[in-house]
Formats: structure tokens, C-alpha cells, sequence
């Protein structure tokens, strides 16, 4: 009985492994699904949107995520022109409301910055949604892990992650199957670290401390 009871349970496993490697979309699959969407228009990427899930390869990204009950980005075109453009985030992070602005520019498809996001693409989506292929560098680290009162066993002051972020107008999240499939094609897997439950409020700028364009 032990056997039989062996056999169909390696059955088992090996009908799953196989519906895992069935699924996994080829690399001319995954193109045109990561393939940088054209910021000719910088319009296109130009709204408020609110954060609705998010991958990172970073476990310090990942606590963060955790920490995180809301958050929106508001992108809006820069006074300065010469393809810059605003970027204003407001986060409630562990209970405490905070925002944070910064100026970025777009070159080509990339969306670059100096401080916290080296740089960024979007990447295909539904309407109403924006996806971003992050390359992050934060800052300040220590004083963040200070801030919120939660300790991180040696972690650096400054530190880069490969993060995956899915944006929406909506305040919940109704279809991520094609965010999964891109997720899936960069190398991220399984649940994302951060999905907004619908209960959870979102920060008015007015109620926000400001954080430093560094952080």
C-alpha cells in the first residue's frame, strides 16, 4: 500500500512539474509582452494611478512591500520640459502616511533619475494600467529601518533591486494574468510580494509627511 500510495503521489508531482514546464511562455513568447512601450509621447504615462501589485528580488524591498498598506503615483509633465517629467509618490507605509517627489527624465523608452530609480521602462498593459520594469537604488537605508522600527540583519546603507510594479486608475485588482506572464519572463515567480487589498484607504497628499527627493 506504501508503494502504491508512493507511485501516485511521484504521479502527482510529476503531472505538476510538467504543467509548470507546459506553461512557461518561450523567449519569442515573452518579447513582445516586455518589450518597452514607446515614451515619444511622454503623455501616455501621465496621470494618477495607485499601486495595485509588485514583484522584487530584494528581501529589504520585499519587508518593505509588507509594510506597505497603500500606496499612488501621480505623473505629471515636468515646468522644466526637456523631456523631464514629475513623478510624486504618497505611501502609507506600517500606518505612518509619507510622500515623496522627485524629478526624472525620459530618454529613448527609459525613464532615468539620479537618486532612486536609475532607471525604469514601461512595459505593455490594459488601459487605465501602467506597468514598470524598476532597476532601484535606495538610500538612507538604516534610517528607514529606524523610521519603522523593524530590524534588518546586515543590511547595507544603499542597496539595487530588479523590482515589477502594476499600476491602475481602479483602486482593485481584476486581471493580472498578462502581469503574471511578464513577471514570470523576467524572472520573477510566484505570488507577488505586494497585492492592495481593497479595504486598505490611500494617503491624501495633505495628511502626508515629506520625505527628501534622496530617499
Amino acid at each position: 500500500l506504501c508503494v502504491v500510495i508512493m507511485n501516485l503521489w511521484l504521479g502527482s508531482l510529476l503531472f505538476a512539474s510538467l504543467l509548470l514546464i507546459g506553461s512557461a511562455l518561450s523567449p519569442e513568447e515573452c518579447q513582445p509582452l516586455v518589450a518597452p512601450v514607446s515614451l515619444a509621447d511622454p503623455s501616455v504615462i501621465y496621470g494618477k494611478v495607485n499601486f495595485l501589485a509588485g514583484y522584487t528580488d530584494h528581501d529589504f524591498h520585499g519587508e518593505m512591500l509588507k509594510l506597505t498598506e497603500s500606496s499612488w503615483v501621480n505623473i505629471t509633465e515636468s515646468p522644466a520640459g526637456n523631456n523631464e517629467i514629475v513623478m510624486s509618490q504618497g505611501s502609507n507605509i506600517n500606518g505612518t502616511c509619507l510622500k515623496n517627489t522627485q524629478s526624472m527624465k525620459i530618454e529613448g523608452n527609459t525613464v532615468t533619475s539620479s537618486c532612486k530609480f536609475p532607471n525604469s521602462h514601461v512595459l505593455p498593459s490594459c488601459d487605465g494600467c501602467l506597468v514598470i520594469a524598476i532597476n532601484s537604488t535606495a538610500k538612507n537605508i538604516k534610517i528607514l529601518t529606524e523610521l519603522f522600527k523593524f530590524s534588518f540583519a546586515n543590511i547595507q546603507d544603499e542597496i539595487t533591486a530588479r523590482s515589477l510594479y502594476f499600476l491602475g486608475k481602479k483602486k482593485s485588482v481584476s486581471d493580472m494574468e498578462l502581469f503574471k506572464k511578464q513577471a514570470s519572463c523576467l524572472g520573477f515567480s510566484g505570488e507577488p510580494n505586494f497585492l492592495h487589498k481593497p479595504e486598505k484607504s490611500f494617503c491624501k497628499e495633505e495628511e502626508s509627511i515629506k520625505l527628501p527627493s534622496s530617499f
